[in-house]
């Protein structure tokens, strides 16, 4: 299968300590001509952080830091990859607290090759204009967030300033520059941005 250039520039990190799985799936990405970095364990992957663009595909069920912990970890320090779980054994909570932390993808063991490329490709695609908005969401100051929060959640400016013990005026001053950071001169288009902010997971002050 001859894959795009664009796509292929993405490295597809593999997190898994069953060895054979880890090695197979090197093998399936780098014969479609990704490159590849693959860890036996989530504590492997944290202490080897980078900026490579690329997408996490993870175990979930693995001793010492399960995947579910490694994303909560990756949430804390704000470092994003869109992610694909793989799993042997899942419950719906499972999946639920998986997009709650910001997986793109939770797929169960065993994985059709064609259906994780499929779900791989398709978190890369999405990942692109929701790395755009989680940066403007970055810029925000932590009193931004929390105004962020508020608005979305239909919370009035005096409610607000009631919540934060500030006054309207200083609240109002929040709210524009939260605007003007996201780039969205209203509330329903400020709204429109939060299916895109999902790969922030808990990190999200909303999902606090």
């Amino acid at each position: 299968m001859l894959l795009d250039k664009t796509l292929l520039d993405n490295t597809i990190f593999i997190v898994d300590d069953d060895e054979n799985i880890l090695n197979s799936l090197v093998v399936f990405f780098d014969l479609l001509g990704f490159k590849t970095r693959s860890f036996s364990s989530a504590v492997d992957y944290l202490k080897q952080l980078d900026d490579t663009q690329g997408c996490l595909v993870c175990d979930i069920s693995m001793p010492d830091m399960t995947g579910m912990d490694l994303l909560s970890e990756l949430n804390k320090v704000a470092h994003l990859r869109p992610t694909v779980f793989i799993t042997g054994v899942s419950t719906v909570k499972m999946a639920v607290e998986a997009m709650k932390l910001g997986a793109a993808d939770f797929i169960e063991k065993p994985v059709s090759t064609d259906v994780l490329l499929g779900r791989v490709m398709g978190a890369i695609d999405n990942f692109k204009p929701s790395l755009v908005v989680v940066n403007d969401y970055k810029t925000l100051t932590p009193k931004e967030c929390e105004v962020f929060d508020l608005i979305i959640k239909g919370v009035t400016n005096h409610d607000i300033a009631q919540q934060l013990c500030s006054s309207i005026s200083t609240v109002e001053k929040h709210r524009a520059s939260v605007m003007k950071k996201m780039n969205v001169d209203s509330l329903a288009l400020l709204i429109t941005t939060l299916p895109k902010l999902k790969p922030l997971g808990s990190a999200l002050a909303c999902n606090a």
